[in-house]
């Protein structure tokens, strides 16, 4: 007769290689990385049926293939309002000018794929300050003023770099979980 015996390592980590608190944690940010991907979404007033079923459980990848094709001035439009920017400000987070803005939204052409890119941005960051701070208008007025944590510059204008933005997101992870900035 032969005995199979199970040691369970000192560490307590599960066959994952997680411990019970880490595999809390990562499913903890699935979850959440789940509704920032609902709140991008919302934003840019997608509808299920613009994303393709096979991106749909990819994570952030889903919005790569949208970006590719092209985000229509119609979803663009929406982004701007929701974080209450004028056309001036818009243009420039897009690195554009306001002239292409403008012929863009009159002959509904598409972003390309850098454009498409900063404004999912824009969507990401605003998605995960509403998730902070539970609001909408919140979320807005946050962007829009002065930050400590930010050395004192707007989170709005430090979007307009992916460097800026990840600090941006840092930031607010930070209010989420409390630690003093």
């Amino acid at each position: 007769m032969t005995f199979v015996v199970k040691i369970k390592p000192k560490d307590n980590k599960n066959e994952t290689g997680l411990t019970g608190k880490e595999q809390q944690m990562s499913t903890a940010l699935v979850f959440e990385n789940e509704e920032i991907k609902k709140k991008i979404i919302g934003t840019l007033g997608l509808k299920d049926s613009e994303v393709r079923p096979q991106e749909r459980n990819k994570g952030m990848l889903t919005f790569d293939a949208i970006i590719r094709k092209g985000i229509p001035y119609s979803k663009v439009r929406l982004v701007k309002a929701a974080l209450n920017l004028t056309d001036n400000e818009f243009a420039d987070y897009l690195g554009i000018s306001l002239r292409t803005l403008q012929r863009k939204r009159d002959s509904r052409e598409k972003l390309s794929i850098p454009e498409g890119d900063r404004l999912f941005r824009m969507a990401r960051i605003f998605a995960l300050a509403v998730s902070v701070l539970e609001s909408e208008e919140m979320a807005r007025k946050w962007l829009h003023r002065a930050q400590r944590g930010l050395g004192g510059r707007v989170p709005i204008q430090v979007i307009q770099t992916e460097a800026g933005a990840q600090e941006v997101g840092d930031l607010l992870e930070k209010i989420e979980y409390g630690v003093l900035v």
